[in-house]
């Protein structure tokens, strides 16, 4: 059954501009693609950072967003921005707060109230087909147009400073099961050395996620976490898999954050190719069997990161608009 599925990250707590201008007073703010109303789809996938500061405005205009948007599921997970929802961690950061004594105590009250605020907003979106994926997991979901999707979605990240969602590198196991048809992967940060490049030039995705998705190989994983890493590639798996080779892939890149400059086919096309995700909100890709790309299941994976943000926090980058081919339900 042919599926839209529309992919964004990190909007952190930003809603789409009412104009193609970026929002109001933002010095050097690109034209944005980020704005209403986003493209049409059978479901819409959100990869994290709903929130920059994690404060409950924030996290009241993300739902905002996702409850408008034209698709009758939405799929959310949280990211390393999203504090309150990792509620562990969050109840740490304000007992030491607290502890410390320097923040007045009705702000520290406001702040014990967040996971409990967080929650009412994610249970009242439920209404308008917004579903927040809170763990580790595989979900399986009957779609309006008789289609079956199953997703497995983690939020975790390697740690990265004081933030949520986290792991000390190579201490981390996603569970994804190797032979259960997972169609998508969603997570919030990048395998290792796919779009993952992070600004100071190193590597910034996980090992371990992305040995979990080789074996799986489904075929969308969808991220954001490292902003300026925006793009997407159609990886071809090797088989059979080289001992020798770690990434035992091959890819080709389909628009990556240098669309924005020159880019490989030449400065004036890179600008007509920029103008056309400007004006149609998003990019399109048709990995359908009657598709351009037509991917191969089990043998093609489409990495895509969605980050929405650029590295200055500014909306410079569109979401993506995956056409894709799912088993019927029941």
């Amino acid at each position: 059954v042919k599926t839209r599925i529309l992919i964004l990250s990190d909007t952190h707590g930003l809603k789409p501009q009412d104009s193609p201008g970026g929002p109001k007073g933002a010095k050097g703010t690109p034209p944005s693609g980020y704005r209403y109303p986003l493209p049409e789809a059978d479901v819409a996938i959100h990869c994290g950072d709903l929130t920059s500061n994690s404060n409950i405005p924030e996290l009241e205009d993300t739902f905002s967003m996702l409850r408008q948007l034209s698709a009758p599921l939405k799929l959310v997970i949280a990211g390393n921005h999203d504090l309150a929802l990792d509620r562990n961690h969050w109840d740490s950061v304000v007992e030491s707060l607290e502890a410390r004594g320097r923040i007045p105590l009705p702000v520290v009250e406001q702040y014990k109230r967040c996971p409990v605020e967080f929650q009412r907003i994610i249970d009242a979106a439920r209404q308008d087909g917004v579903i927040y994926l809170p763990d580790d997991g595989v979900y399986d979901f009957e779609l309006g147009n008789g289609a079956r999707l199953r997703v497995f979605a983690s939020p975790m990240t390697p740690s990265y400073g004081a933030w949520a969602f986290q792991y000390p590198r190579g201490t981390y196991k996603f569970d994804i099961p190797a032979a259960a048809g997972i169609d998508v992967v969603v997570s919030h940060g990048p395998p290792r050395g796919v779009l993952d490049r992070a600004s100071n030039g190193q590597y910034a995705g996980c090992d371990e996620l992305f040995a979990a998705v080789c074996a799986s190989r489904p075929q969308i994983h969808c991220f954001g976490h490292i902003h300026e890493a925006w793009g997407a590639e159609l990886v071809t798996w090797k088989k059979p898999p080289p001992s020798d080779d770690k990434y035992n892939s091959a890819a080709a890149p389909l628009a990556r954050s240098n669309a924005y400059g020159s880019g490989p086919e030449g400065k004036k096309a890179a600008k007509a190719k920029v103008a056309r995700f400007y004006r149609d909100k998003c990019v399109p890709v048709d990995i359908t069997s009657a598709g351009r790309l037509s991917l191969r299941p089990g043998e093609q994976t489409l990495f895509v990161n969605a980050a929405i943000m650029n590295r200055y926090y500014r909306p410079a980058n569109v979401p993506w608009l995956v056409d894709i081919d799912l088993p019927k339900a029941g």
